[in-house]
This record gives C-alpha cells, structure tokens and sequence, in this order.
C-alpha cells in the first residue's frame, strides 16, 4: 500500500467522536439540573411559610416524657410487648420539644392523623437554578432557595433500624407537582441522622411495627415477630436509578451512531484505497 493510499481519517474520526462524547456528556450535566430546576419553579415559592410550632408547657412536656420513658423501659425487656400511640398533639410537641427534632421547627405540622394515614403541612427547602456566586458568597457556583409548600399524606415506614415516612401523595395550592421530583420526595428519612444515637438507634432498631389507626400513630414491638428489613436503596434512589439508566441509554444510542458513522467512512476509505491500489496496479502494468 502505497504512502499516498493511507489517510489519518480513521483516526481523526475516533478522535473527534471521543470529543464529541466528552462534550455530551458535559452538556448533558450542566443541562439536567437546569431542567430539574425549572420543572421545580412552577410548584415552589421564593418565601417561605412560618408553620405553628406547638406551645410547650412544663406540665404537657412531662406527660409526653414520662410516656417515652415507660416506652423506653418496655423494650429494654426482650420477653415483653411494648406500644407507643401518639395523636397529631403529641408529634406536634415532640418537635416542638425535642432538641432532636428541631430542624423540623417551622417547617413541619402534623395537621392530622386519620384512619390509615397522616396529612403533614410542609415548607420545605430546595436548592433553585444554579447560578454563579456573588460576591461575599462562598464558592464558585450556588443557588438561591426554594420552598416547597404543601400538604403531604403519608404512611409510617419502619426498616430493621429506622422509622421513617413514606410519601403517599403531596398536594401544593394551585400548582401541580412534578411526576419527576416525586421519585426524590418518595420517602423522608426524618431520623436517619440518629441511627447511631445511644437512646433513639436502639429503640428503633426494636420496633416490630408502625401503623396508622384511629387517629393514632402507634409504634409497637411484639416478642418473636420479625423485624422489617432495612429499607433497600431501590426504594430511596427510585429516581437516580431512571436518571442512571437514562444516562447509560443516551450513551449508548451515541456510542452506536458514533460507531456507524465510523463504519461508514470506514468502508468509504477502505473503497478508496482498493480503488487506489488496483489504479497503481494497472498503471504499473502499462
């Protein structure tokens, strides 16, 4: 094969479909969470809504802490069955009291609790668009808050270690939410943070049972019977499980179109050099 028959196209070609993969994939990233955060705007506030905090009194703060004491001794005992009731009041007060729960303070309400579920009033923060910083803001890029307001309905979920709530369905004023942020708000892990705490890890890691009944939210552990699994990542990362295999899609549709365009001038240059040769073949003959 002569030097005038090979060409750098073939590599050329790899070179500019790696690059272009490269900036696929930097496109890609910086356009989803734009995407997200405009799909955000239309059902969150730019302010956000102070939620009433229950009054504590010494007298209501003892009860309620007698109540988790007794709760407490129960299930320090293997052989003994222990149960927990609490009413929309008394979950109200727990966040209003205890120091473990005070970053729901305003931005969390139990505003009801029914036959098989609770209705919670919510002002949830959210990261907004991502923007540059300004100046006296740290870093390169931030973003600005959003608040999420509603009311969600809810179910009890309980793992092996950890009592949290699963989202049933939320309903904000006069918008209507993303199909696709509900894959986020699917669960609320509200106590994962204690999983490692002396008093509340333990006693969660106990709890045979959380249901709903009769205006209720009751917490129970029955000798012998099972404890509930951890709860699975699947159902905590429903979302980044699509967004992965979105990702791994789109990638591999280009990997493909990138492969037939290379396979195409490919056979194009393979064409071109049989041409070439079988023209300096028969000039060679004459």
């Amino acid at each position: 094969m002569s030097a005038s028959a090979r060409s750098p196209l073939s590599g050329c070609a790899i070179l500019i479909a790696a690059v272009c993969m490269l900036l696929f994939l930097i496109g890609f990233s910086i356009w989803v969470p734009f995407r997200q955060a405009a799909a955000m705007e239309k059902f969150t506030a730019t302010q956000a809504v102070e939620l009433p905090v229950a009054e504590v009194t010494d007298a209501r703060a003892k009860a309620l802490d007698d109540r988790l004491t007794a709760f407490q001794e129960q299930l320090s005992h293997s052989d003994a069955s222990a149960e927990l009731a609490l009413d929309a009041e008394d979950l109200n007060l727990a966040v209003a009291h205890y120091p473990q729960l005070e970053e729901l303070r305003g931005t969390f309400h139990v505003k009801e609790v029914r036959d098989t579920d609770l209705l919670i009033d919510i002002c949830y923060p959210l990261n907004g668009r991502p923007r540059f910083s300004k100046d006296g803001e740290e870093g390169l890029m931030t973003s600005d808050r959003r608040y999420l307001i509603g009311t969600m309905r809810v179910t009890p979920l309980l793992s092996k270690r950890e009592l949290s709530l699963r989202v049933e369905d939320l309903e904000v004023p006069g918008a209507e939410v993303d199909p696709g942020f509900m894959g986020h708000f699917s669960t609320l892990r509200i106590l994962e943070r204690y999983l490692e705490h002396p008093q509340l890890g333990p006693a969660m890691a106990k709890l045979t049972s959380a249901k709903v009944s009769a205006g209720k939210l009751i917490l129970t552990r029955t000798p012998g019977a099972p404890i509930p699994d951890v709860v699975s990542d699947q159902q905590f990362q429903k979302t980044g499980s699509r967004f992965i295999a979105f990702l791994a899609g789109a990638l591999l549709l280009f990997l493909l179109l990138a492969g037939t365009v290379l396979f195409i001038g490919y056979r194009k240059q393979l064409r071109k050099i049989e041409e070439q040769e079988r023209t300096n073949g028969a000039s060679s003959d004459v």
